[in-house]
């Protein structure tokens, strides 16, 4: 997440005479926040002719650069803003956000503990820290560091989000669903925290709840496969066969081929007591996934075993 350092405060620079750097700078935010690119990038570059010690020129126009899909011109802008202002914080958190969107992490880390160095209360500098942690694989850090940003800042959605993946990783579901519901009441539109809450229910065991967050889900991004596989899943669990059928076959039918689905479509059918529907999709299920053919085959044996024999009385 990038500091937005472009202050919308132009009116006092568009209304004076005087062509200092600040009028250009002022003007060039204000064309910034319009849209009008072209002409917000000549006045940076005035603003910088006239002021060549203007990081926070640089900075903004280094946003504007990234805006224009020049990452390279938008990195030097940043690294020339530390040269000028070692303290400039924004700085390392605007360079720091661009690496992660690269991919580079153990970089953009690096440059959010110098930022953190400077200030230890930094939020958004904490917060793509964890971020960081997070895509490296460290949930321990990146738990700490998101936690401390939601200290300073409660309403940063992405904190929230990612302590959650952290901690459904570790096997800690209620954690996991507080968050998500943190996420979901500062946006109820939040496509994947509703996704994750709904599997974090299913961990829990509520499966009704589970299927209801699915199929939330799944009317917001119809034509995914997953979130229909999903709600299937919660449906049987919950008993509600007849919809867990219809949920499966919408999966199906969203992307045919699946080993899963035909696993659950078994399921389904055996449980609603219709064998050899049950049995057609074991066979399918075990075709489409030579790994797990023993587990399937296993499945369709156990639906023909005959019923265990009744007992002929009591021995003495």
């Amino acid at each position: 997440m990038k500091t937005l350092l472009i202050a919308l405060v132009f009116a006092a620079g568009l209304a004076g005479c005087n062509r200092s750097p600040d009028y250009y700078f002022s003007r060039a935010n204000y064309q910034f926040s319009a849209g009008r690119d072209s002409e917000a990038m000549e006045n940076y570059n005035r603003a910088l002719l006239l002021k060549r010690n203007f990081p926070e020129a640089l900075v903004s126009r280094g946003i504007l650069f990234e805006r224009m899909g020049d990452r390279q011109k938008a990195g030097l802008d940043y690294r020339r803003a530390i040269e000028m202002r070692p303290g400039y914080l924004p700085a390392y958190n605007n360079l720091g956000a661009m690496l992660m969107d690269g991919g580079n992490y153990g970089e953009a880390v690096r440059l959010f503990t110098q930022a953190l160095d400077a200030k230890s209360d930094y939020a958004y500098a904490l917060l793509n820290r964890g971020l960081a942690y997070y895509k490296t694989g460290d949930c321990a850090a990146a738990t700490t560091d998101l936690s401390r940003a939601l200290a300073l800042n409660p309403r940063f959605e992405m904190a929230y989000y990612h302590r959650a993946l952290c901690a459904a990783k570790a096997g800690n579901s209620p954690a996991a669903l507080a968050d998500l519901d943190a996420v979901l009441a500062l946006n109820p539109a939040a496509l994947l925290a509703r996704a994750e809450r709904a599997k974090a229910l299913y961990a829990l065991g509520d499966f009704p709840g589970a299927a209801q967050d699915f199929a939330a889900v799944a009317e917001l991004k119809p034509a995914e496969h997953l979130y229909a596989y999903w709600r299937a899943l919660a449906l049987y669990r919950a008993g509600d066969l007849p919809a867990a059928l219809a949920a499966a076959g919408k999966s199906e039918e969203l992307k045919p081929g699946r080993y899963q689905v035909s696993g659950l479509l078994g399921d389904i059918y055996a449980a609603s007591g219709d064998r050899d529907a049950a049995a057609a999709a074991y066979r399918r299920a075990a075709e489409l996934s030579p790994k797990y053919a023993s587990l399937y085959r296993a499945r369709l044996a156990a639906l023909y075993k005959p019923a265990a024999r009744k007992s002929r009385g009591a021995r003495q």
